[in-house]
């Protein structure tokens, strides 16, 4: 940009260039939402909206006083977080700690935690269920050709969701966090909408597409006008 650009220009520049361009919907909503809010400090206050925007450009590690110390500020009740970071942090896949295929001891362990910690009584009944296993489980299960672990290696598959989705809050949605990424639920809403919005992207790029579109509304309106009119003069019995 050319120089003497102010720093809420080179933001906006790039978190509006960001939310057009990106392929992630988390990273696109949270880039115009940014861009929105800075926006919106500037006009009450430019000279805020400036340092805020060189602070975005230039990102430094926050720590939990940081946080903490906003949350007490903006009068948030914090009581709950820890207790709340440490259950996310039993069952949730870690990718600065654990490889990328990571090993069925691990994976066994953050699937009971969130088990345990979701569906109390699935996870007795699956203690239950596996202390009736017949002494020979493990040939029985990992030796036949016809065991569903012959089939394909472990490592190839990604590791189940077992915490429960929240259709209602994409930010906070416990299957997403442990999925370190958008649970099944979501990432099939996300599919769903990516859809609708090339069919919106063509119904407005594509002349011919546009051409059909009104054609067809026109003939749905005769329709509907030809049923009213019918509809008038059709005679009442009484």
């Amino acid at each position: 940009m050319p120089e003497g650009t102010t720093q809420l220009a080179r933001l906006r520049a790039r978190m509006l260039a960001t939310a057009y361009s990106n392929a992630d919907f988390w990273t696109q909503r949270t880039a115009f939402l940014t861009d929105q809010a800075v926006t919106a400090l500037a006009r009450r206050d430019p000279a805020a909206a400036e340092d805020l925007a060189a602070s975005l450009l230039a990102p430094e590690f926050i720590n939990d006083t940081q946080v903490l110390g906003a949350a007490v500020e903006a009068g948030i009740d914090t009581s709950t977080w820890e207790e709340r970071r440490n259950k996310i942090r039993t069952y949730a896949r870690d990718a600065y700690e654990l490889p990328s295929k990571s090993d069925p001891t691990t994976e066994a362990q953050r699937i009971w935690a969130s088990l345990y910690d979701h569906y109390p009584q699935i996870a007795a009944a699956l203690a239950v269920f596996l202390q009736g296993l017949p002494p020979t489980w493990r040939e029985d299960l990992f030796t036949s050709p016809h065991a569903p672990a012959a089939s394909r290696r472990t490592a190839e598959l990604p590791g189940p969701e077992t915490a429960p989705y929240d259709p209602q809050d994409w930010e906070d949605c416990p299957a997403c966090t442990e999925a370190q990424d958008q649970c099944r639920y979501h990432r099939g809403v996300f599919t769903g909408m990516e859809y609708q919005r090339a069919l919106v992207t063509t119904a407005l790029t594509d002349h011919a597409a546009v051409d059909q579109l009104m054609q067809r509304h026109a003939e749905l309106e005769a329709s509907a006008d030809q049923a009213a009119v019918a509809d008038v003069s059709t005679p009442t019995t009484s």
